[in-house]
């Protein structure tokens, strides 16, 4: 999938803590973040902050790759 917005990254992960059957709080307590910080990431929100979101990627099995143009 290609990542072209905040929002982009916010669906993703919500369609797969969906997928995976967590709700947000489960998701915020195992990736050690807030639930306000995780429904703000599946949001948009243009101001989350990077290291809390890597985690939650990574404990949804997400592999995050950047490619130079």
């Amino acid at each position: 999938m290609q990542i072209k917005t905040t929002e982009d990254i916010g669906k993703l992960v919500k369609e797969t803590r969906k997928k995976q059957g967590f709700t947000q709080v489960q998701l915020a307590q195992l990736s050690n973040v807030g639930a306000r910080f995780l429904s703000d990431l599946e949001n948009g929100k243009q101001t989350c902050e990077v290291g809390k979101m890597l985690k939650v990627l990574a404990n949804l099995g997400i592999k995050l790759e950047v490619k130079d143009n």
